[in-house]
């Protein structure tokens, strides 16, 4: 039991903490790809060579038996056709054939023919002592029975020469082709030996670098171009990440650098102190701390991608929800009919999505929050559903948004210009986190120019089944 124990030990490389071990591993899983390249084709040569070798070899023996076969028929013949001229005395058929000859009489007996060698005279030269005298010799005009073997000597020799001189043509073969292999794939993967030197050395302070790009349309051209690619990805998402610290640390840090100034102030002269105006400031403060580190939550589970419960969500339920929580600053308008679909607003069939009431609910409140601070008179909300998919249009009158910002207000902590005050802006993060909750909800939100003058965000959604 100890041994056998020991031979699944060595045999299974258990991880730690693992319940069961791993499947044992390949004899070739420790070769590189260039070892396995030349494995693969010196044994692919080497099967090809083998079957055809196999293949040449029974085609030849095949050829070669039925020749044999062909002449030891003719030599029965022409046995058979001597022993009918024999004369009556006792005598030796004189026969050449080209394997043994068996000769039987009708009754089964054996008779031994007589071959060139025998028929010599006694004591020539060269030639053999001619045999005794066979028992049963041959007797003309009696039936026999002749059988004549086929030589195997020329398809013994003919196979065995052939994989003499073949078996040494064929290793060579099999070496060239292993060492033209091994040359080529060497060459080839020359560019992945460059490139994983270089990706090595890139870290998270130098992803400006790229993996050289081989001049070769082939795979390795396409493995490069998708490397740099995603270092492309990652340069944009790494830098975009650093702003977005800065922007947050900065944006966190006037809050909290007020509170202190605050409470220092209040510490310097307490008696001189007004509390309850000094406890207001502080909570104004507070509250915008709040909503920063809220939003920045918000935004890290958006980019986590993290999937919020999901269910039928009413859009014109939530417009009319805000217009009533500001009443004096939100409306609502009906929206137009668009050709054959009607329109309606508030609709439970017209204006239903599937989504995060949660999300949708602090998507709309972010629109109507930007627009009340740029708008001179009101905000009109309007919910549309034309075809399959579902409109809402927040329309302000205030100065608008330039076409060449109505992409970047979408970005993170981005402020124009006529609202960095940030007592009269907001954090900079409302549009940003609108975008991504549409996105995520697998729609669009834009900016267009509103026909009241204004800027118009338009959201679209995909309606609910």
């Amino acid at each position: 039991m100890g041994q056998i124990a020991g031979l699944r030990h060595r045999a299974y490389e258990d991880e730690p903490g693992d319940a069961e071990p791993r499947r044992p591993r390949r004899l070739t899983s420790g070769l590189s790809v260039r070892a396995k390249a030349v494995l693969a084709a010196a044994g692919t040569v080497a099967f090809a060579i083998a079957l055809c070798m196999l293949a040449l070899v029974l085609a030849l023996q095949h050829n070669l038996r039925a020749s044999a076969d062909l002449d030891a028929r003719n030599a029965a013949v022409a046995i058979k056709g001597q022993l009918g001229k024999t004369r009556a005395m006792p005598q030796r058929a004189l026969v050449v054939a080209p394997g043994a000859v068996t000769i039987k009489d009708a009754a089964g007996r054996t008779v031994t023919p007589v071959t060139p060698t025998d028929a010599a005279p006694h004591g020539s030269p060269g030639l053999s002592t001619p045999p005794a005298e066979p028992t049963e010799p041959v007797e003309a005009g009696q039936p026999y029975s002749v059988t004549v073997s086929p030589s195997t000597t020329s398809l013994d020799s003919a196979t065995g020469l052939l994989l003499r001189q073949a078996a040494p043509a064929a290793a060579g073969l099999v070496l060239f082709v292993a060492g033209l292999t091994w040359l080529l794939v060497g060459r080839a993967l020359r560019p992945v030996a460059a490139m994983r030197q270089e990706f090595t050395e890139i870290t998270e302070r130098d992803l400006h670098r790229r993996v050289p790009v081989p001049r070769a349309r082939d795979e390795i051209h396409r493995l490069a171009r998708t490397m740099n690619a995603t270092l492309d990805r990652l340069h944009r998402a790494m830098t975009r990440q650093r702003q977005f610290v800065a922007d947050a640390s900065h944006e966190l840090r006037s809050p909290i650098t007020a509170v202190r100034a605050q409470l220092e102030l209040v510490l310097a002269r307490p008696s001189r102190t007004d509390w309850p105006a000094a406890v207001h400031k502080a909570l104004r403060d507070t509250d915008r701390l709040q909503a920063v580190a809220s939003d920045l939550l918000l935004l890290a589970r958006l980019d986590a991608q993290e999937a919020p419960p999901r269910s039928a969500v009413d859009l014109g339920a939530l417009a009319a929800e805000e217009v009533r929580r500001h009443p004096d600053t939100v409306t609502m308008d009906q929206p137009t009919t668009d050709g054959d679909h009607p329109t309606t607003a508030g609709g439970q069939e017209a204006a239903v999505v599937t989504g995060s009431r949660v999300q949708l609910s602090r998507l709309l409140t972010n629109l109507a929050d930007n627009a009340r601070r740029h708008t001179r008179t009101t905000v009109s909300i309007t919910v549309a559903a034309r075809g399959g998919m579902v409109e809402l249009a927040v329309d302000d009158d205030g100065p608008g948004i330039p076409e060449s910002d109505r992409e970047r207000v979408f970005e993170r902590f981005t402020r124009l210009d006529d609202a960095r005050a940030r007592q009269d802006g907001g954090t900079g993060l409302g549009l940003a986190i609108a975008n991504d909750i549409a996105h995520a909800h697998g729609g669009t939100l834009t900016v267009l120019t509103s026909p009241r003058g204004g800027a118009r965000l338009l959201l679209r959604l995909p309606r609910a089944a």
